[in-house]
């Protein structure tokens, strides 16, 4: 007897529980739907700017307008079959391809990353397009851009009760205009529902990809986000896909040339070649240089001739001072010791290119002092090919004089072929 009715004891706090449990749930639900419909009035009575252009925003967006966000967005991830991460997956994912670290402890929901300034840790709550960032949503293991609700769901059907805010116009004033400006309202937005339908979409096809491994989403991101995909890689030096890493280098502007590389090509060389983190950490990217010398051949030597114009250029490419000697002779090594296995190829016989040439004119002892300080790198062959480059006879004495004192490591009768 007193077994049943400890079991009957259990089974109603049981039921209790779950009573208050779905309570509870019902609660917060509702305090989510409260709150996304007084953003989504505050949103509306304010209208959107963006058919204004780039120099005025209607609203004054904040973290509440991403808070309110959060769960639809949430929901559409959801229904698209979005599989979230655990913590720990989410966390390795984010440091690898936006280099980020997450602080779990850190009462902070949100971490911000500036897709033009990767070093900018304040928060920009806005859509205009002068801006362009997204939101690392730290407990919901998922990224976003920021978005006005009318963006995201149909909400004259979701809300019709909010119908009669968008029947009286819309007038406001601003410092940067002479008279008042009369804004759009969001249900008068001609192209509200393929917006939708683009945000919607970004929105699975970025998490799936950067945090599932979901490679079916490759083919639309670098359609349809090609700034965004280009960015992992020039920006935040993520290399470790190597499908993603040969579209943003057949990609990127490298034209041909018979004498000497143009400087804004080299510079978007460099991008891809390495990476300087925020905290001043010099990454050279090794996968980078494996696919180029996957990508040449001794007919097809483009992208050999543009490392070697940019060890050739790597001082004046400094102009701005963004390296310091330490970073330069860090990129420089790893270069080198690349483009030297060429010398030792029969089939290419590149001779003095790199290291030789690199040693007679570019290095005054400072970068050979860096490459000794740091035991060269652990770069293998490194060591040998440099101090054997150093003895050799100078092939380009002279030659300089030829070329009133520009770099120029090639001989000048060559004529660089295309990549096919």
């Amino acid at each position: 007897m007193r077994k049943i009715t400890n079991y009957l004891f259990s089974l109603i706090l049981s039921i209790q529980g779950c009573s208050q449990n779905k309570q509870s749930q019902t609660n917060i639900n509702i305090e989510n739907d409260n709150m996304v419909k007084e953003t989504l009035i505050s949103q509306l009575k304010d209208g959107d700017s963006t058919p204004l252009g780039d120099e005025y925003e209607s609203h004054n967006y904040s973290q509440k307008d991403l808070d309110a966000t959060i769960n639809i967005i949430n929901k559409i991830l959801v229904s698209q079959g979005y599989t979230f991460p655990t913590q720990l997956e989410f966390n390795h994912k984010i440091k690898l391809i936006l280099n980020r670290i997450i602080d779990n402890k850190s009462d902070k929901k949100y971490l911000y990353v500036d897709l033009y300034d990767k070093c900018n840790r304040d928060e920009v709550y806005s859509r205009n397009p002068i801006y362009n960032g997204i939101f690392i949503v730290k407990n919901n293991y998922f990224i976003t851009s920021l978005y006005a609700i009318p963006e995201l769901i149909d909400y004259q059907k979701e809300y019709p009760e909010t119908k009669s805010i968008e029947d009286k116009k819309i007038i406001k004033s601003d410092s940067y205009w002479t008279k008042e400006l009369e804004i759009p309202h969001w249900k008068d937005i001609k192209n509200l529902s393929q917006r939708r339908y683009f945000n919607k979409q970004r929105l699975i096809s970025r998490n799936k990809y950067i945090l599932t491994d979901d490679k079916s989403q490759f083919p639309w991101l670098v359609t349809h986000d090609k700034s965004f995909m280009r960015s992992l890689v020039t920006d935040f030096g993520y290399t470790e896909d190597k499908r993603l890493l040969k579209w943003v280098i057949e990609n990127t502007d490298l034209p041909l040339f018979s004498k000497f590389a143009e400087t804004k090509h080299l510079k978007e060389l460099g991008k891809l070649l390495w990476t300087k983190d925020c905290n001043g950490e010099i990454r050279v990217h090794q996968n980078t240089l494996d696919l180029l010398k996957e990508m040449s051949t001794p007919n097809e030597n483009l992208y050999i001739m543009y490392v070697a114009e940019y060890l050739t250029n790597i001082e004046h490419l400094n102009a701005n001072k963004e390296l310091n000697d330490a970073q330069i002779a860090k990129i420089a090594a790893y270069l080198l010791t690349w483009g030297e296995q060429y010398k030792y190829d029969k089939h290419y016989d590149y001779n003095q290119m790199f290291m030789g040439y690199f040693w007679n004119f570019m290095d005054d002892g400072t970068y050979d002092k860096e490459f000794k300080k740091n035991n060269y790198y652990g770069l293998p062959k490194f060591k040998e090919w440099y101090e054997a480059a150093k003895k050799e006879e100078n092939i380009f004495e002279g030659y300089e004089n030829y070329l009133n004192d520009e770099p120029q490591p090639l001989d000048y009768e060559f004529k660089a072929r295309p990549i096919k």
